[in-house]
């Protein structure tokens, strides 16, 4: 029994008909939850694909395929029959690709009296294959309704209910499934006071049947090693604390200096101590914990670190490089390879993303030592925003190409409280970013996903990031049509709502009777959208 294509429309005038999901997935999984919901007055039958003959006189059939080794995220949806039963072919790459064309069939339904589907073929891909949140536990705020949200910081406690860390992480997870951002970095991803192993495995598990990959931030020899607060072992302060002579060699600074941002005072705390990069046992204790983390937990990758806050200057680390900085590119080349490798030898097919920090993506001499490391591993570079202008005049297709790795991503603090930007309106610039990465042959990008998109200014950058890193052939006119209208009742009051929210002092009480006009004439999620802005405007006015 063969799958025959079609470029008809699939009708069903059955009362309570039969549909049958063939799939070698999990039976329970989230995908197989999406598709029951989409046809709740029909019988529901799940089985594999060799059981097809069992199944023959339903009466509409969907086969679903993870595609391991098409492009995760890829996905095809193919209309047909099979023995004259309406069939649907549905192709994902990875569990990612299944979930994404799960969730446009949905768009395809209609349901009344009878079922009828469009004509169905669609085939759609990733422009960019790495699509990221990046996130602080003690700052990620997407469960509202709780105490101790912070907004700053990372040497912070945890300071929200033991549950926080579920409520707010699996709104995220909701959030980058639906909008196709397939990975997320969580530093904060292990510490005792939310739950610890517990809540990461469950978080780990969630996000997976949702095609969504976590990223457990992981300090090398700083930022509290792989597990970040607690009583475990592979907690670094534990560690130096039963072998002090493998501490690093440096006066923590008093002040961390970031680009466009005020001075951060640091305080003396556990949280910032380091380990030696060149003492071969701080190394082994690093692969140990890393093969621990890759086995313990079904992560899709891990970000590495080596610190920005100061490197070890022991007579051993100083005759290797000499340099005194808040990094070194150095460390990752002396130590990751060993880590790497300890890593792939548990989970082959986890993404390892090397953070390679800030402002330097256009020099090639500082950036020479990265060529010693593997060439299978994502290399991330951070810019900011006074950065922003001269990469957005300077990278070239020619210069990506001369990166000493082949797998380059961007990952920048534009939209964040680190360039005071967290509840900024920097939707444009991120759809340049995104456009700019596709053009130039960098494969990706990171942005901060900390605050809920219940913020509509937010909800704009992370769309806009989204839209154009998954079709970077986009533009802002097509988005502002396609994605925007919708949010605020069309384009040309999306256009409305971001003007009135860069309004000028002298003129608010005139923008908030603007945006109450606006906000009076929609209902739902949209009047709530044109609310927050008049709350938002009555702020500003009330804070002069």
């Amino acid at each position: 029994m063969e799958f025959h294509t079609s470029n008809l429309p699939i009708i069903i005038n059955t009362s309570y008909p039969t549909v049958a999901i063939l799939t070698s997935t999990n039976h329970s999984s989230f995908v197989i939850h999406l598709l029951k919901d989409y046809f709740p007055k029909s019988k529901i039958i799940v089985d594999s694909p060799s059981e097809i003959k069992r199944v023959q006189h339903a009466h509409l059939i969907i086969l679903l395929k993870v595609d391991n080794s098409a492009i995760e995220g890829s996905f095809s949806i193919q209309n047909g029959n099979i023995s004259n039963c309406p069939a649907i072919n549905i192709v994902g790459g990875g569990i990612a690709g299944v979930v994404y064309a799960v969730r446009a069939l949905q768009t395809k339904i209609k349901q009344e009296d009878s079922i009828f589907i469009d004509s169905l073929t669609i085939h759609e891909f990733p422009s960019l294959p790495y699509r990221f949140f990046w996130t602080w536990d003690h700052s990620t705020n997407w469960y509202l309704e709780q105490h101790g949200l912070q907004e700053i910081g990372f040497a912070n406690s945890y300071t929200k209910p033991e549950d926080g860390f579920l409520n707010d992480y699996f709104r995220l997870i909701d959030y980058m499934s639906i909008h196709r951002i397939n990975g997320l970095t969580i530093y904060g991803f292990l510490r005792d006071s939310h739950g610890g192993i517990e809540s990461a495995q469950v978080i780990c598990n969630y996000a997976k049947e949702r095609g969504v990959r976590i990223f457990p931030g992981v300090g090398i020899n700083c930022y509290g090693g792989i597990y970040w607060e607690g009583s475990h072992p592979y907690h670094l302060s534990n560690w130096l604390k039963k072998h002090p002579f493998l501490r690093a060699e440096f006066s923590q600074p008093s002040e961390f200096n970031l680009p466009d941002f005020q001075r951060l005072h640091l305080p003396e705390t556990f949280y910032l101590n380091a380990a030696c990069p060149s003492k071969p046992e701080n190394i082994n204790y690093h692969v140990e914990a890393l093969q621990w983390l890759a086995e313990t937990f079904d992560i899709g990758g891990i970000n590495f670190e080596t610190g920005d806050y100061g490197i070890c200057q022991c007579s051993t680390c100083n005759k290797r490089r000499n340099i005194h900085q808040q990094w070194s590119v150095h460390d990752m080349a002396e130590v990751y390879p060993q880590l790497f490798t300890a890593v792939k030898k548990m989970k082959s097919d986890a993404w390892l993303i090397c953070e390679s920090y800030w402002d330097n993506l256009l020099d090639l001499d500082a950036l020479a030592p990265l060529s010693d490391l593997p060439t299978d591993s994502i290399y991330q570079f951070c810019i900011n925003r006074h950065y922003w202008q001269q990469l957005k005049s300077q990278l070239t297709s020619e210069h990506v190409k001369k990166l000493p790795q082949p797998i380059n991503i961007l990952r920048t603090h534009m939209g964040s409280q680190w360039q005071q930007e967290r509840y900024t309106f920097v939707g444009k610039r991120f759809s340049e970013m995104m456009r700019l990465a596709y053009q130039t042959g960098l494969k990706g990008a990171t942005i901060f996903g900390e605050v809920s998109s219940f913020n509509p200014i937010n909800e704009i950058n992370y769309l806009a990031f989204a839209r154009f890193g998954y079709d970077s052939t986009l533009t802002w006119e097509s988005f502002l049509q396609n994605d925007l209208a919708y949010l605020f009742g069309g384009s040309e009051a999306a256009l409305n709502f971001i003007d009135l929210f860069h309004t000028e002092p002298r003129i608010l009480k005139s923008a908030i009777d603007k945006a109450r006009e606006i906000a009076n004439q929609y209902t739902g999620d949209i009047y709530r959208r044109w609310v927050w802005l008049q709350n938002r405007l009555f702020q500003k006015l009330y804070m002069q």
